[in-house]
């Protein structure tokens, strides 16, 4: 027989494992989603946290990455004197942007040539794509760890002392969902079509 006093002791035990089940649950991650390998979507999971820093927009204002959450978000590193990849990559996210024009997304543009991209040079280059995209820049070693978190390389070649040379960079569009997290890498080619398919397929799976 059960003593009368161990019942509420078990009943609370079980309500306690309840809790942290249900807890659980709601943080684990759903089965991941999957695109077709030849389209070079790879979608993470779990999904990875931006990590928080403050960097320079193009109107010369803080910009902590916190900022970003509450919202979808595409975001693109590159540099302003980049001869073809980022011009081309910038004018899609544009037609993308016209595509979905009533969805509440941020197009960012992080600068990995701080050094020569200031806020106001990058004002004047996301402003002719769209007025609307956000421009960032900053210390290196604040992009050095983003970039690196969302995993993105990028190196220099030519002569840096004399400000002659370009950036090789990675050049996918990154997902980062409404809680700040890294969700998927959209690898070029870069269609319209792609883009907006693959950006509704992932925030309809994920949510909000």
């Amino acid at each position: 027989m059960i003593s009368r006093f161990k019942i509420p002791l078990i009943a609370l035990a079980i309500l306690f494992g309840v809790i942290i089940t249900v807890s659980f649950l709601e943080q684990t991650e759903p089965t991941p989603l999957e695109f077709d390998s030849s389209m070079g979507i790879p979608v993470m999971s779990p999904a990875i946290p931006l990590p928080s820093i403050t960097l320079t927009d193009q109107h010369n204002n803080a910009f902590p990455t916190s900022s970003l959450k509450g919202s979808w978000n595409l975001m693109f590193f590159g540099y302003t004197n980049c001869p073809d990849v980022c011009p081309t990559t910038l004018m899609t996210m544009n037609q993308v942007a016209k595509k979905l024009p009533q969805e509440p997304i941020n197009y960012v543009f992080v600068t990995v040539d701080p050094n020569r991209d200031s806020a106001e040079k990058l004002k004047q280059y996301v402003s002719f794509f769209n007025a609307d995209f956000i421009g960032l820049t900053g210390d290196k070693a604040d992009i050095d760890l983003l970039s690196e978190t969302v995993g993105v390389i990028y190196d220099y070649e030519g002569d840096i002392e004399a400000g002659s040379y370009i950036v090789n960079h990675y050049a996918a569009i990154l997902v980062v969902d409404p809680k700040g997290r890294l969700r998927a890498h959209i690898l070029p080619p870069h269609t319209v079509d792609k883009v907006v398919d693959a950006v509704n397929q992932i925030r309809d799976y994920y949510g909000n």
